[in-house]
Order: C-alpha cells, then structure tokens, then sequence
C-alpha cells in the first residue's frame, strides 16, 4: 500500500472457478492519470481528489496483490468495477 492508502472494503474472487483469491477496495486522495501525453490533462494527470480503486490478489499467493484495476469517486463505482471485472466478476464475495 501507498502512503494514505486506506483498505475501505475486501472480499474474495475464483480464479479459473476454483482458485480462492483475495481482492479490496482502496481509497486513496488522488486519481491516477492515464500518463499519456495524447490525452488531455485533466485525464493524463494524478487528480487530488477521493478516489476508490480495486486491487487483485495473486492467484498463486494469499495476500499479495499484483494487479489492479477498476474504481470511480465512490466506493458503489469501484464495487460494480470489481463485480464486472471479466472472467471473475460473478465470483466476488464481500467480506462484512
């Protein structure tokens, strides 16, 4: 995690249907930027801001998590990120 980085919701997914994998909501004070220079820049570049985020869990190691994509200004934005997300979407399990 990013200094200010705040795990806000986490939950699990399947891998391949049967591998048990770990994902979480973040909540950071910026929007990261596309970074390219063909885009405008309110789009290529970091925004201050509230900003939700997914994070992916490792489909080999419980607690690492090495990909990330998905998120929007609120946390309802980057639950329906993760719960569309292709291939596990329909897998995700939030942890109360």
């Amino acid at each position: 995690m990013a200094e200010g980085e705040v795990v806000v919701k986490s939950g699990t997914f399947l891998y391949d249907g049967t591998v048990t994998c770990d994902l979480r909501i973040m909540r950071c004070q910026y929007r990261p930027g596309s970074g390219d220079y063909q885009d405008p820049p309110e789009i290529a570049d970091d925004q201050e801001g509230e900003y939700f985020y997914v994070q992916f869990g490792s489909t080999t190691e419980r607690g690492r998590f090495n990909a990330g994509g998905g998120g929007g200004a609120t946390i309802e934005e980057a639950i329906a990120a993760a719960e569309s997300a292709p291939g596990i979407g329909k897998t995700v399990q939030w942890i109360d």
